[in-house]
């Protein structure tokens, strides 16, 4: 079977997992004076400077530039020069490793919330398997597994196709009700991944949910 992760830099797995369509990570320049950033942070660009600081709570929109920290890297060195680092700007991360600064330099994992922000920007947060053969023995590439979709109470959602193996891709579709309008997709449960409208069946049936917003 095709190896589904690695890991970055041949290290053990102890934050960040990617899996074989990972990108390389970019750079970026970070914001000075922001202590030292752990690896895992979610980090957003300011569009005062173009510099990239760390994201609180209120920083993880829909609206703002998002990305992951690669590395630790330290903002202490210098009051006034932005520090490189790499930065992930999709993939896959492992649950409770993607964190979110309280706004006093102190990292704690992102929340639900966030991470339904962070997948509208194709950063998506999974559990951890234990092994890539745990994988590989939890697989039956030529099952057949339907896609549910479901909605919040203000429009509908369907996928086509409706059903499929490993690989499928599911094109997803939303209609909203009167005024209202498609917000963001939802993996509720299964496996699957999930890029802008197309959904890629994996190993368990999925369910996605369709979201709505008020029409501004």
């Amino acid at each position: 079977m095709e190896e589904l992760f690695k890991t970055y830099e041949a290290q053990e797995p102890t934050y960040l997992l990617a899996d074989n369509v990972f990108a390389d990570p970019i750079a970026v320049s970070v914001e000075p004076g922001n202590g030292v950033i752990p690896a895992g942070a979610v980090l957003y660009r300011k569009s005062s400077s173009d510099l990239y600081a760390p994201a609180a709570s209120a920083n993880i929109i829909a609206g703002n530039d998002l990305v992951v920290l690669a590395k630790e890297v330290d903002t202490t060195q210098s009051a006034t020069r932005a520090e490189a680092a790499k930065v992930y700007t999709f993939g896959h991360f492992i649950e409770g490793y993607v964190l979110v600064n309280d706004g006093s330099n102190n990292y704690g994992p992102v929340t639900q919330a966030h991470a339904a922000i962070l997948r509208g920007q194709n950063i998506e947060l999974r559990p951890m398997y234990n092994s890539i053969e745990a994988i590989a023995t939890e697989s039956d590439n030529s099952a057949t597994v339907n896609v549910t979709v479901t909605n919040d109470g203000h429009g509908t959602g369907s996928a086509s196709p409706s059903s499929g193996t490993y690989g499928t891709e599911v094109t997803l579709s939303a209609t909203p009700a009167s005024s209202y309008e498609f917000d963001y997709w939802e993996i509720v449960t299964g496996d699957a991944e999930l890029a802008g409208n197309t959904l890629t069946i994996r190993d368990k049936a999925p369910t996605v949910k369709a979201h709505f917003k008020a029409s501004a």
